[in-house]
């Protein structure tokens, strides 16, 4: 890809200001470039995406701390909170639900139950957004970024009181300790093998051209 190319697409065609790569980049500029908080944040009102942060010493991390040296740059996980009854249609006007602060407190509060995080050890981020980009922006976040808990079983929800039967999540049989959730530790090793290879993913080039282009200007900003 030649230097200076243009946003999105061919040095000889029109920019585009909505295709959907360009929309993609901004938003993951926005978000890098928020504040960093501690988790769970102060209280405010919004929907849309955040990301959290792992700066602690747990030895699966590892690869993750040698790729992040300047720190707080590569998240451990994407989220996103949309408002009450966002699919019965669009809403123009912002919520004053609490709904992203809700899903981090949730967070907060999984990490506080582990036998092994410590939560001084995470910071957030988050984005206040329309709904109508929620879920592209949490799409391209995850694409670029490759979190090492999204997939795991972090964000789920336990349906029921105390539901302990079933399959251990990687992500509980990394860190167990929830309230609610399998207990046993029988896939350690392959949630230890999940946190790697998204590790090694994030340090290699992306191999489709446009994701490649969209990574390289959204870490301008990290």
């Amino acid at each position: 890809m030649k230097k200076g190319h243009r946003l999105g697409g061919d040095d000889s065609r029109a920019f585009d200001p909505l295709a959907v790569e360009n929309i993609g980049v901004i938003l993951g500029i926005e978000l890098v470039r928020q504040p960093l908080h501690q988790l769970p944040p102060e209280p405010f009102e919004g929907a849309g995406v955040y990301a959290l942060y792992y700066g602690g010493p747990e030895v699966a991390y590892a690869g993750l701390q040698e790729l992040d040296r300047a720190g707080w740059q590569y998240p451990v996980y994407i989220g996103k909170a949309l408002r009450r009854n966002a699919k019965q249609g669009f809403n123009p006007k912002p919520t004053t639900e609490k709904a992203m602060h809700g899903r981090l407190s949730n967070h907060a509060a999984s990490i506080r139950a582990t036998h092994n995080l410590d939560i001084h050890d995470f910071r957030c981020r988050y984005l206040v957004l329309n709904d109508a980009y929620i879920g592209l922006a949490e799409s391209v976040l995850i694409t670029l970024f490759r979190p090492a808990w999204n997939g795991m079983g972090f964000g789920s929800k336990v349906v029921g009181k105390n539901r302990t039967a079933g399959t251990v999540s990687l992500w509980d049989s990394l860190h167990p300790g929830r309230e609610g959730r399998p207990a046993g530790d029988g896939r350690q090793g392959e949630a230890v093998h999940r946190v790697s290879e998204s590790v090694r993913q994030l340090g290699e080039e992306p191999a489709d051209p446009r994701t490649r282009w969209m990574l390289e200007r959204i870490r301008r900003f990290l």
